[in-house]
């Protein structure tokens, strides 16, 4: 299991960090001169994740069984060689379309580093556009499963009713009025700032005829919480938040954001696919920033607890930390 709050010594961090780089680097030079998105990847990882000094013009071709050998050599911890090779395949999805080429690197690389070769199978469907299995990959290996099985763990049958009344375009009276009441919680209070989330952006609450389902809740707490606002790249930067504390593979967190924002592949009824909009640098300072939280926010807690205290001692609460920048959110839509 791959811990995204485990850290190094900083001499272990610079070694693997320069082989897990140059990995990086490889895999997206398979079809060429890497794309200015997939530099930018690199470089997040470097910057945000790893935080070492490396010049990345100087670091050479690494070979699977090299990149094996300099990982094994240092910290024999299988998650470090499952770190690379999850951050070779995102670099590889963020370097244009799929190759043959780059799969074979991916594929070489899970062998030589003796690790689940998941990933590798999903860029291979995202390769030879098997979207649904990309989306069920995502949905049982993500956030969503993960919330979904929070709710019911806190809500019982009336989670599970109230998903399945969203699933059946039915309203939910009581839990509507539930969420609506949040409205008059206390000022500063975490539940006014996360109805105050919902009415800006002009959401539904959860029981509302085209309200989102209960899991979806969740998430939401996580933008009011982090501090990340609702554009394509502010939804990116929130899912690298999510995937710096929840206790689900990273991967498939992040996937989520790749396929709804940057590969046009839309996995849910509430968010139409978009192409080329991730900003991969908040994602991965999202990461960071969700790996210093002292729990898994998604399954974890329940909001409800929490949102009648101010929303500034739930955040230490949970050792949230500013973020160091403003939310953004979609520009108003004119009539």
């Amino acid at each position: 299991m791959i811990d995204p709050r485990a850290q190094l010594p900083l001499d272990q961090r610079q070694a693997i960090g320069a082989a897990g780089l140059a990995a990086l680097l490889t895999v997206a030079r398979c079809n060429g001169a890497p794309t200015a998105k997939a530099l930018a990847a690199i470089r997040g990882v470097r910057d945000h994740l790893l935080q070492i000094d490396c010049d990345l013009e100087a670091l050479p071709p690494i070979s699977p069984d090299q990149l094996a050998e300099r990982v094994r050599g240092v910290n024999p911890d299988p998650q470090w060689c499952e770190r690379i090779l999850r951050g070779m395949t995102l670099v590889a999805l963020l370097d244009g379309a799929p190759s043959p080429a780059q799969q074979q690197q991916l594929e070489q690389a899970a062998g030589a580093l003796a690790v689940d070769p998941a990933p590798v199978r999903t860029f291979g469907q995202v390769m030879e556009q098997r979207l649904a299995m990309v989306r069920l990959d995502i949905a049982r290996r993500g956030f969503i499963a993960s919330a979904a099985r929070a709710t019911l763990e806190q809500e019982g049958l009336r989670g599970a009713l109230g998903v399945a009344r969203v699933l059946l375009r039915q309203e939910d009276t009581a839990m509507a009025e539930r969420y609506r009441a949040l409205r008059h919680y206390p000022a500063g209070s975490f539940g006014l700032a996360y109805a105050a989330f919902i009415d800006r952006n002009g959401f539904g609450f959860p029981g509302e005829l085209g309200g989102p389902p209960p899991p979806v809740m969740h998430h939401d707490c996580c933008h009011v919480l982090g501090g990340y606002g609702t554009t394509a790249a502010e939804e990116g930067a929130v899912l690298g938040f999510q995937a710096g504390f929840e206790r689900v593979d990273p991967f498939y967190v992040l996937m989520f954001g790749l396929a709804e924002f940057e590969l046009g592949i839309g996995t849910t009824p509430f968010i139409p696919g978009e192409r080329d909009a991730l900003d991969v640098e908040r994602l991965f300072a999202g990461m960071a920033h969700g790996a210093q939280v002292s729990v898994d926010l998604i399954a974890a807690i329940d909001p409800w607890d929490h949102f009648a205290d101010p929303l500034e001692q739930v955040r230490q609460r949970f050792n949230v930390r500013p973020r160091g920048r403003e939310p953004e959110w979609p520009a108003p839509i004119m009539d």
